[in-house]
């Protein structure tokens, strides 16, 4: 990957409206779902673990959406005039994946530090229970949690936009991939439920961030929930890169 290449991909970025209003609305939805969190919880039983894990959801899935429109938008406009100026196209993907994962550290950091604010005002308001912002679960949740489920499911919907040619059908299939195993588990039986939930990719951030319970179905010790993670984005990083020499752009 060339460095004009990046450039050029980091302008389009920094250009597109999309880009800062999508930032600024991650930052409002954390802040304002870990404050409601926080508002209408019993006093002394906000758990950080809730405050950090539902008030991520909207914030992540709405980064996965600009990651997955900044490959997409290649099939719907720009890709022409862009694989004519850089003919390699592995270089453009690439350049993409890297703005997506410095955008999830980035934009995770600081909507991890507004979600935990957020909570820390409300709950000093209402009484004498705020977070224990000393607490390493609190830290490792706030410093992991939200970015690394950024650049995790960005860097997977960008690689299935890639296959598929849409920002939203792409945004659909990563979800349906993190949460569809977990939500029929159910229905399978014990087995099913033990060995299987815990290898998709969102269960394995949340391991990884300390959000899973040890001893959970979705628990994973952090060396394998690890390396699950690089599994996953490697396979689709190979199939899309091996994939997009060969598509037309139109």
């Amino acid at each position: 990957m060339s460095t004009p290449t990046l450039r050029s991909e980091a302008l389009k970025v920094r250009e597109l409206r999309s880009t800062w209003v999508g930032t600024s609305l991650i930052l409002l939805v954390s802040a304002g779902m870990a404050a409601l969190i926080s508002a209408v919880a019993d006093v002394g039983t906000v758990d950080e673990r809730q405050v950090i894990f539902y008030s991520s959801g909207l914030a992540t899935w709405a980064y996965v959406f600009l990651a997955a429109g900044l490959v997409a938008t290649e099939f719907h406009g720009t890709g022409q005039a862009t694989f004519v100026a850089t003919a390699r196209r592995g270089r453009v993907l690439a350049a993409k994946l890297l703005l997506i994962t410095a955008g999830g550290l980035g934009v995770g950091l600081l909507a991890a530090t507004a979600t935990v604010g957020a909570a820390q005002t409300v709950l000093i308001l209402r009484g004498p229970e705020p977070l224990d912002l000393a607490d390493p679960g609190l830290v490792r949740g706030l410093v992991l949690f939200l970015p690394t489920s950024m650049i995790v499911q960005g860097l997977l919907a960008a690689c299935l936009a890639v296959l598929v040619r849409s920002g939203v059908v792409a945004v659909v299939l990563a979800g349906l991939l993190s949460l569809a195993p977990v939500s029929v588990a159910p229905f399978f039986g014990d087995w099913y439920a033990a060995h299987v939930p815990r290898w998709v990719p969102g269960a394995a951030v949340e391991s990884l961030a300390g959000i899973a319970a040890p001893g959970s179905y979705g628990y994973l010790a952090w060396p394998p929930a690890a390396a699950c993670l690089l599994a996953w984005i490697g396979v689709l990083l190979l199939i899309a890169a091996v994939r997009l020499p060969r598509m037309d752009i139109a």
